[in-house]
């Protein structure tokens, strides 16, 4: 994970204020309240996690701070920024909420929300860009999808193509632990993964020789090779996975106010404007029509 200096984590996952009058904690711009805000966007008073959140005016978020241009620190500011960021932000001003971060290890996300389900503490929700997957819906619920990548490799300037399944096998890839790149290898079979706290974590190591590739987000590998990392693009993308919020199963109200929020941004077009900014002009929150197939079309052909 990324070394902070404690000053700079202070400013980056302190208080981030989205949404409300100055000195009106919870407030909207229309002046309602967020318990108030909710109650007329669910049509009755929430209940649950939903009513501990909106009574105390403030929503607390699970979000990397490696894992740019998602989230990470900009390093003049000291500041939390990104999409995942701004995204968050926006749920913030939809709900009349202030918006908290956490920055816990990928690994622990789900825990964390399911420790917190009854009482609030931890974190309420993961803005996080997972991934759906039958597997984790088992453990939390997802709000409707909010933007899309895809599983792509990625090799050194010059070094040899991973283009298809099969030549995955026998190579040293690395991954980020406990994500979808991590299931899909693993399904796969024969290749030797190397496990990393986050998907950047993996570039160094790659830049240095040390794997024959790294697997992860078609945006993120973007950002490297933008950034002037000496990577490129092995092949077309293996598969498109939808990206969502995460919560504590159970929690009907909050993801309802949840899924509110990401049809607030889109229909009002801030989430374009969002996905816009941060990767460099493309729209990332429409479904991916390139025929690159699903996450699950692929993992349910390995596993067959």
């Amino acid at each position: 994970m990324l070394l902070v200096p404690t000053v700079l984590l202070a400013l980056a996952f302190g208080l981030v204020a989205c949404g409300g009058d100055e000195g009106d904690e919870g407030g909207t711009a229309e002046g309602q309240t967020a318990a108030e805000k909710a109650a007329s966007i669910l049509g009755h008073e929430p209940a649950g996690l939903a009513k501990i959140i909106v009574d105390r005016g403030y929503l607390v978020v699970a979000n990397d701070p490696n894992y740019a241009p998602q989230s990470s620190i900009n390093k003049e500011t000291g500041e939390l920024e990104g999409f995942d960021v701004d995204v968050a932000k926006l749920v913030g001003e939809a709900l009349g909420l202030e918006i908290r971060f956490e920055n816990p290890k990928w690994d622990s996300v789900i825990p964390g929300l399911q420790a917190g389900a009854e009482t609030g503490s931890k974190w309420n929700v993961s803005i996080g860009s997972m991934t759906v997957t039958p597997d984790r819906a088992k453990a939390v619920d997802f709000t409707d999808p909010y933007y899309y990548a895809q599983g792509q490799m990625l090799v050194r300037q010059g070094s040899p193509k991973i283009t298809t399944i099969e030549e995955l096998k026998g190579k040293t890839i690395g991954v980020g632990a406990q994500t979808t790149y991590q299931y899909f290898l693993d399904a796969v079979g024969g290749v030797n993964i190397r496990s990393y706290d986050t998907d950047l974590d993996a570039f160094p190591v790659l830049e240095n020789g040390g794997l024959d590739g790294v697997m992860t987000a078609d945006l993120t590998a973007s950002e490297a090779i933008s950034s002037g990392k000496p990577f490129e693009l092995s092949g077309k993308p293996f598969y498109y996975e939808p990206l969502a919020f995460a919560i504590a199963k159970d929690q009907p109200d909050l993801l309802a106010l949840l899924n509110y929020s990401i049809k607030w941004m889109r229909d009002n077009g801030k989430l374009t404007e969002a996905s816009k900014k941060w990767y460099h002009g493309f729209d990332v929150t429409a479904e991916p029509a390139s025929g690159v197939p699903s996450y699950d079309e692929v993992m349910a052909q390995l596993q067959s």
